[in-house]
């Protein structure tokens, strides 16, 4: 039998466990409830997880993509690249949120790990982002399948400290996540820059973002809100957990058309874990994806934060962009309007497609979730004005990154024009 040790907030809670035929399980070794569970799927129990409860939480701590996790295995002389096991011995020092595996050679040494902080130059960091971004050209066209795919792939973390870039080795934190955008689309970066800034202009809670150019290369730089830097300059973790993690379900199962979480099953676990202003707050990012007309805003790309003090509270907004600039490419490759980039990840009443949800859909939904169908009806008509306004406002500040991009001018009428159309079909019941 094989184990990690699963530690969180500096206690050790957990063992995963690997026997001889790889299955895996999950068992709390606390005598006592831990302050912070390590996810709203798996609450403080004496018994074991078995593999089915125990691997949504596992696989959604390993990065997606067959070609990342295969270039792990190379990385670190794995013999398989499809047991997440074997990657977490080797990376499970520094995952999303706060929670940490430790191999029974290093326990001995927690909580006093070590690692090191390596210097990177901003050259560094431009052959980082080349090697992500081989694509000779990128085009306006796209599918759902390269659109889902590219945007799970495309990322490393660095520590910054002090106006220094690192390397975080060991149990050393990150702080930043870089994006160079999705591989072979123009301004992918920039599109979700601006559309995190539109969120946050508006009032919503996002992770901060800026957009940076390192030589040749640029990128969407993202401060990891799962990161507290104290006043004493140490950096400490804040366990996290996406909603596919928390609702137990698979990565594979993220969009709600392949089975995974709609979002009335989030908004009812909001309700049963978090204060109901998140229950808001998710509907208006929820909206606000819809009116961008951002496709993948399904639930790996919601989360929730497990605090220190056991509050969990909705996490801010990420991977937030809009597929309107754009063309869809259809099955045969030739553009047209019939993708699945017409839709949203997520049905609001029963309807999916930009621009087609009436009155009917949103009293549905209304009834579905338990919301005051009026002050959704606000929530929308709120939206429906102010969005486009300031995402035109986010444009005119960040032109010395868009330059002479057609980004801007693809992006903000296809908004508007759903903004505009949202609000008609608020009236109509068809």
């Amino acid at each position: 039998m094989k184990k990690l040790y699963v530690a969180l907030y500096g206690q050790i809670v957990a063992e995963l466990q690997q026997d001889a035929s790889s299955t895996k399980k999950l068992v709390y070794t606390t005598e006592a409830k831990p302050a912070v569970e390590l996810s709203a799927a798996l609450p403080y129990r004496k018994s074991p997880y078995p593999k089915k409860q125990t691997m949504p939480f596992i696989e959604g701590l390993i990065p997606e993509g067959e070609s990342v996790r295969q270039s792990l295995a190379r990385e670190y002389n794995l013999s398989s690249w499809k047991n997440p096991f074997g990657i977490l011995e080797k990376i499970g020092l520094e995952c999303a949120g706060a929670v940490q595996f430790i191999t029974p050679e290093d326990i001995e040494h927690y909580p006093n790990l070590q690692g090191e902080l390596i210097p990177v130059s901003r050259q560094d960091i431009e052959n980082r982002l080349q090697r992500l971004n081989t694509t000779p050209g990128k085009s306006w066209q796209t599918d759902r399948e390269r659109w889902s795919l590219a945007g799970a792939q495309s990322k490393f973390a660095l520590h910054f400290n002090q106006g220094q870039w690192y390397e975080a080795t060991g149990a050393q934190p990150t702080t930043h996540i870089f994006k160079p955008g999705i591989y072979d689309l123009k301004d992918q970066a920039l599109n979700e820059h601006l559309c995190l800034r539109a969120l946050g202009e508006l009032g919503l809670p996002v992770a901060q973002s800026s957009y940076q150019e390192f030589g040749q290369q640029a990128a969407i730089v993202i401060k990891r809100y799962d990161r507290l830097r104290l006043p004493n300059g140490s950096v400490v973790r804040l366990h996290h957990e996406d909603i596919c993690q928390a609702l137990s379900a698979l990565p594979e199962k993220k969009y709600e058309s392949s089975g995974g979480p709609s979002a009335v099953q989030i908004i009812r676990l909001l309700q049963q874990v978090c204060p109901q202003e998140d229950t808001e707050t998710f509907i208006q990012g929820l909206i606000a994806n819809y009116l961008l007309g951002a496709p993948d805003a399904h639930a790996k790309n919601y989360s929730l934060l497990h605090l220190p003090d056991g509050i969990t509270r909705l996490a801010p907004f990420y991977d937030v962009a809009s597929g309107i600039p754009y063309e869809h490419l259809s099955s045969n490759g030739i553009p047209g309007k019939n993708d699945g980039l017409e839709k949203a990840a997520m049905a609001i009443g029963g309807e999916r497609r930009f621009g087609k949800i009436t009155r009917k859909h949103w009293s549905k939904f209304a009834q579905a979730t338990g919301v005051n169908e009026e002050r959704l009806r606000e929530t929308v008509e709120y939206m429906c004005v102010h969005l486009p306004q300031t995402l035109e406002k986010v444009c005119l500040e960040e032109q010395a990154a868009l330059g002479k991009s057609e980004l801007a001018q693809r992006l903000i009428p296809g908004v508007r024009q759903i903004c505009e159309t949202t609000l008609t079909m608020l009236d109509r019941d068809y």
